[in-house]
């Protein structure tokens, strides 16, 4: 799971749905031989969000190539209907950050989409990712976690757990009809074995490198990828679905408000969980420095505010990346909130 995911909606080119291995509407998915704690259970899911999501579809399938993909295939084919939650115990296709692979394997990681059709259009999703960056935060610390206060986000999308990446967010974008576009946010949670996603994301980086350099092509600088984490080290053997309960209230309460507020009504929230507030960074674009400085806060739009020699600027998302420029600056040397 453990790519970033764009903070900046797009349009994702149009893709049909990948086929599903569904289990029937009351039943769970995974195996049936694994403790039920790492299972998806879709009738105790239901059930705890049946009053938070009264209309909403609720989808729990074993396998399927990417829920994202299902998803905006959903809005193209019928742009009016209500909103989603499709979750998967494994994704074949699922999808990070400029079309990365999310790192994950069943049980280990919790992967889920969600759709939902917003007023207004892509200049009013802005901010978006980070207004969810928020939800996911507090949907976490409703579960007994034994340091919720370590849980900090970083710009654009990232859910850090003492400084390294819990979660990742990735929102994609599909025209729904005039004053209206359909979100479809993808989110994946490391529950278990940080070790092992971190191995996994350095062999995916060494085979991407190998491939560039014997197909020729100049391939940027590695980057080092921020410390995985999982939610283990905070929560023992972690319930699948008590998880994605917990998040999908905090999430379906944050896209009635983001509705009607945008970006403004969680400002100042996010500002309060930033994990990198204050310490020195560097702005990374197509895995080079772009600019160092210290990161302050987000503006009206989501951007990161940074101080440089040369005054603040204004960072938007896209192909831009953060890090710390000094280890010891990271939120686990200094406390996150």
């Amino acid at each position: 799971m453990n790519n970033a995911a764009s903070s900046s909606p797009n349009t994702a080119p149009a893709t049909p749905a990948a086929e599903s291995s569904e289990r029937p509407a009351g039943a769970g998915a995974g195996s049936p031989h694994a403790p039920a704690s790492r299972r998806l259970d879709g009738d105790r899911i239901r059930s705890g969000l049946a009053s938070a999501c009264g209309g909403w579809q609720i989808d729990v399938v074993d396998t399927t190539g990417s829920t994202n993909l299902d998803l905006l295939a959903q809005l193209r084919e019928d742009g009016s209907s209500a909103p989603v939650v499709r979750a998967a115990m494994h994704q074949t296709s699922g999808r990070g950050q400029r079309g990365r692979a999310w790192q994950s394997l069943p049980g280990d990681s919790l992967t889920f989409s969600l759709a939902y059709v917003m007023p207004g259009g892509p200049a009013e999703l802005a901010g978006l990712s980070l207004a969810t960056g928020v939800a996911v935060v507090e949907g976490l610390s409703d579960l007994p976690l034994s340091a919720p206060h370590a849980l900090g986000l970083k710009w654009p999308n990232d859910v850090l757990l003492r400084g390294a990446k819990l979660a990742g967010i990735l929102i994609e974008t599909v025209p729904t009809g005039p004053g209206r576009i359909g979100v479809v946010i993808g989110i994946g949670v490391n529950l278990r074995r940080a070790d092992d996603v971190a191995t996994r994301i350095d062999r995916a980086a060494s085979l991407s490198a190998g491939a560039a350099a014997e197909s020729g092509i100049a391939s940027p600088a590695v980057m080092p990828a921020t410390p995985a984490a999982a939610l283990e080290s905070v929560l023992p053997d972690p319930d699948m679905s008590s998880v994605l309960v917990a998040l999908m209230l905090r999430l379906a309460a944050m896209l009635n408000r983001f509705a009607e507020h945008r970006f403004s009504a969680f400002r100042d929230d996010w500002e309060a969980m930033h994990a990198y507030s204050g310490a020195s960074v560097r702005i990374i674009e197509h895995g080079r420095d772009k600019l160092h400085g210290v990161a302050l806060g987000v503006d009206s739009q989501g951007c990161l505010r940074v101080a440089t020699h040369e005054g603040e600027r204004a960072i938007a998302s896209g192909e831009v990346s953060v890090r710390l420029l000094d280890r010891a600056d990271a939120p686990d040397a200094k406390g996150v909130r």
